[in-house]
């Protein structure tokens, strides 16, 4: 029998892969640097835990677009068209930026529409970093985070002032800092909720994906210590 000419072949059907994620970026390298941190600690704990029979491991992707708001999900869009495997967590991160309000808003209801979860900042993603120090609740510049956290740095030592890009200030950012940052985020989400958005500065949901993240690694710490106490 012949082939039908222009017949498209039959896609296999995917399904998720357990435990996996994709963390999207509208940074190529200050949110990369952060979040590819964040990864390497969860791979770090579930190295032991490999080999064990009915645990999941999680697989973390990072990547960064260079892209941001609407142009990002439109990214990850092509880019989970593309991938040979599905994943089963998308999260994307992207700021305030520059763009008219309404783009800003409609690209968090779009990601959020298409199943995915979004860590936005408005109006810097550097606001994150800023509340492992102290709490902002008044919208401020962009420069104006940098002279923060440059201050930061130098009370620790440092000579050298907050660049992005720059992995110095992640040394500054231990465990205990980072649940005041959580804090802090929470903090926040409480003060403007209803709002808008665009309206809801300063404000940034990075704090959900950090806690996702610190979830994993306690769940990893829990299956190792099940595993030291059965032998």
């Amino acid at each position: 029998m012949s082939k039908h000419i222009g017949k498209r072949p039959k896609r296999k059907k995917m399904t998720p892969l357990p435990g996996s994620y994709l963390i999207a970026t509208e940074g190529i390298q200050t949110e990369v640097i952060y979040f590819n941190r964040l990864a390497d600690i969860v791979k770090d704990k579930y190295s032991g835990l490999r080999d064990r029979v009915n645990v999941t491991v999680p697989s973390l992707t990072i990547k960064g677009t260079g892209v941001s708001n609407l142009t990002l999900i439109e990214q990850v869009e092509k880019l989970i068209q593309i991938s040979p495997n599905l994943y089963e967590h998308v999260w994307v991160v992207f700021d305030k930026d520059d763009v008219p309000m309404e783009r800003f808003d409609h690209a968090i209801d779009a990601a959020q529409r298409q199943g995915w979860q979004v860590a936005w900042s408005n109006d810097s993603f550097e606001l994150w970093y800023v509340l492992h120090f102290e709490f902002l609740n008044t919208a401020i510049s962009r420069e104006a985070y940098k002279v923060k956290l440059t201050q930061h740095l130098k009370q620790a030592g440092f000579k050298t002032g907050y660049e992005k890009n720059s992995e110095s200030i992640l040394t500054l950012l231990d465990d205990e800092k980072q649940q005041r940052a959580i804090r802090f985020g929470k903090k926040l989400a409480v003060k403007n909720v209803g709002k808008p958005y665009h309206q809801q500065n300063p404000m940034t949901t990075v704090y959900q994906l950090v806690e996702e993240l610190n979830r994993l690694s306690v769940t990893a710490d829990i299956l190792q210590r099940e595993h030291v106490d059965g032998n």
